[in-house]
């Protein structure tokens, strides 16, 4: 079974190598890395040749100028569109991953149900500081109580958990999305509502914490710093949502398309946001009451 890697990277010398290692070392499985580097300054394109040239399957190339991390990877996905792989999976460059990370995830797609337009694997994993010692899972199983009306407002792909058959990476080649955040939460959402995913409880990937990606760590919601940041951030969801209407209206599943609609539409329909306001949840209550926020302010 060949499966093709994308990992971006930008600035990532520091971690690197101990990435590309657990990466190449997967047992198995056939593994072609693809890396694409964002306009480092560091050493990382050092790094990116110094591997090139021992691995026959490993390619990389560096930005003409920089995309942003979510573009960058989803620039380096449609770059693999004429390729034959079975699978594809997406990675960060400062984890390190368990050496059967990609042989359960493929163990776990080829027995699904075989459906036309594929499936998307995620999974759990574990939290670790910066010398890579565990903390605990990062899930659990509360955040699937919701089902799909959750996904609209909560993303549970972490992208580099993320491997998909070829059958999905046909169908996201469809639309090219123009204007949104967070490449797993896209990918993510076309495979919950108009394709398939799974979801692993276990975890094989130590998921590296330090000064340069605390991205989701901090629990303390009142913080001044968070206040300041929702004031100011332009929340993924409605444009996710936009674009995967306009992409794939055909595919999504009758049965979400008016909750989409109204995801979509709150800021210009009173009587969505209303409904919203009534109606959306995430797993917790506190994660819950910001959600509630971010509609009165159209911050979603």
């Amino acid at each position: 079974m060949k499966v093709n890697v994308l990992l971006s990277t930008y600035n990532g010398e520091k971690y690197l190598r101990e990435q590309l290692d657990s990466i190449l070392a997967q047992r198995d499985v056939d593994v072609y890395l693809n890396v694409a580097d964002d306009c480092s300054v560091d050493s990382t394109a050092d790094i990116l040749a110094e591997y090139k040239e021992k691995h026959e399957n490993f390619h990389y190339c560096v930005n003409e100028k920089n995309k942003n991390f979510t573009y960058n990877f989803i620039d380096l996905f449609w770059s693999v569109a004429d390729s034959d792989f079975d699978y594809y999976a997406f990675s960060d460059q400062d984890d390190v991953w368990l050496p059967d990370k990609l042989i359960r995830a493929i163990e776990q797609i080829s027995g699904a149900q075989d459906l036309p337009n594929g499936t998307l694997y995620c999974s759990n994993l574990f939290v670790a500081d910066s010398q890579l010692t565990p903390k605990g899972l990062q899930e659990n199983e509360s955040i699937f109580k919701a089902g799909h009306r959750n996904f609209m407002f909560e993303n549970i792909a972490t992208g580099c958990t993320i491997v998909f058959d070829k059958k999905f990476k046909e169908h996201c080649l469809k639309y090219y999305p123009k204007n949104i955040i967070l490449h797993d939460y896209w990918f993510f959402l076309i495979a919950a509502y108009t394709a398939q995913y799974i979801y692993d409880y276990n975890a094989y990937i130590l998921y590296r914490q330090h000064e340069s990606n605390q991205i989701g760590t901090n629990k303390k919601l009142m913080t001044a710093a968070n206040v300041k940041k929702f004031f100011s951030y332009r929340g993924p969801q409605s444009h996710l949502i936009s674009e995967l209407i306009e992409g794939f209206r055909d595919d999504i599943d009758p049965a979400y398309q008016q909750s989409l609609i109204q995801v979509r539409d709150y800021k210009r329909k009173f009587r969505y946001k209303l409904k919203l306001l009534f109606s959306a949840k995430c797993h917790s209550f506190a994660k819950t009451c910001v959600l509630k926020l971010k509609i009165l302010f159209n911050k979603l």
